[in-house]
Parts: C-alpha cells; sequence; structure tokens
C-alpha cells in the first residue's frame, strides 16, 4: 500500500513539474466533458442515468481582467419511474421512461490566477439558454380498462447559470468541477484545450 501511494505521488509531482500556465484568451478554446447527477426535470423519479455534458467555449473578447466566451453545450440523461398497481386479484406494473436532451447556446466569462501565482487555475461562470427535448414512453403490463396511456413527450425552453473552475495538469488537459442550475446541478469532468 505504501508503496502505491509513493508511486502516485512520484506522478503527481512529475505532472505538476511539467505543468503550462493555459488561460482562456481571445482566439482560445477549451472543450469539456463531464457527468453529474441528473435534473429531474419531471418532479419524482424511480432511478436513471447520470447526465453528461459536453461543451465548448471560445474567447471571444477581453473585458477586465478575464475573458467573455461564446459557446455551447449539449447534453442527456434518461430518467423512469417505476410502479403498481392491484385489482384486487393480480399485481401490474408500469414504467414511465423520460429521456432529456439539451442544448444550449453558453456565454461566459474565465478568469486566470496568474497573478496570485496560480497560472493552471481558471474561474469561470455564466448562462445559457436553448431547448430541452423530452422522449417520454410507458410500458404497462396489465389489462388497458384500469390504465390509460400517457404522452409526456415535449420540447421546453431551457435556461442555465453554471459557475466553475478548471485546473491543468497539463499544457492541454484540465480537470473541471461546476456548480449551477443545468443538466446537472454539479458537474465533474475534463477539459481539452484546443
Amino acid at each position: 500500500m505504501k508503496k502505491i501511494v509513493v508511486v502516485v505521488m512520484a506522478i503527481i509531482m512529475g505532472m505538476s513539474l511539467g505543468l503550462h500556465a493555459q488561460k482562456m484568451d481571445v482566439g482560445t478554446s477549451f472543450l469539456s466533458l463531464g457527468i453529474g447527477p441528473s435534473n429531474h426535470y419531471s418532479g419524482f423519479h424511480s432511478g436513471g442515468t447520470p447526465a453528461f455534458k459536453l461543451a465548448y467555449d471560445h474567447g471571444f473578447r477581453e473585458i477586465g481582467p478575464g475573458t467573455l466566451t461564446l459557446g455551447g453545450s449539449l447534453g442527456f440523461f434518461t430518467t423512469h419511474y417505476d410502479s403498481r398497481t392491484w385489482d384486487g386479484l393480480n399485481y401490474y406494473n408500469y414504467t414511465w421512461r423520460w429521456t432529456y436532451i439539451v442544448g444550449a447556446f453558453r456565454v461566459g466569462y474565465y478568469y486566470n490566477f496568474k497573478d496570485l501565482d496560480i497560472p493552471d487555475l481558471n474561474v469561470y461562470g455564466g448562462l445559457g439558454i436553448g431547448l430541452r427535448y423530452v422522449a417520454f414512453s410507458d410500458n404497462y403490463s396489465g389489462p388497458t380498462q384500469y390504465y390509460s396511456a400517457y404522452n409526456g413527450s415535449n420540447t421546453a425552453f431551457h435556461f442555465a447559470f453554471y459557475g466553475g473552475a478548471n485546473y491543468f495538469l497539463t499544457k492541454k488537459l484540465a480537470f473541471f468541477l461546476e456548480f449551477g442550475y443545468d443538466i446537472s446541478y454539479v458537474t465533474v469532468g475534463v477539459t481539452f484545450h484546443l
């Protein structure tokens, strides 16, 4: 166990010796891939998948000490609600399943901590607007007199706000952590400097 800890520490120290400051500048692009707990817009659920999100930010204009970014995000997750009904003789199962697909335009602001001797750390925040598509399906195992089909598929306006930070481990790769109201309340993942 001690050998594993020593090896991991040596790898981390070796990586930090080769770090390169990667701040968001005009013309710079970051591509992020993350995962987090899904935002259950339906209000009730029995289970589902985590939320997956792909986001792209491109440095557009310097404003004050930071950079304004434009970009977009695409995310998805599924959730389901399982239940049973009883007619006095038999139990019948039903499942409602939602698949959420969210596409949004993002406007953000990045700030780099090079003045505080942490040039590999960027903090950012922003807003997103777009569309949220929901594909709904239901599955029922009993007689139809006890159940009427429900259609919950729709498309709705999507509004998001977010804040986060990324820390570059190499010239091209960072880890990020993001909070907010979006496809997930918290997202972790990797950012690639393109």
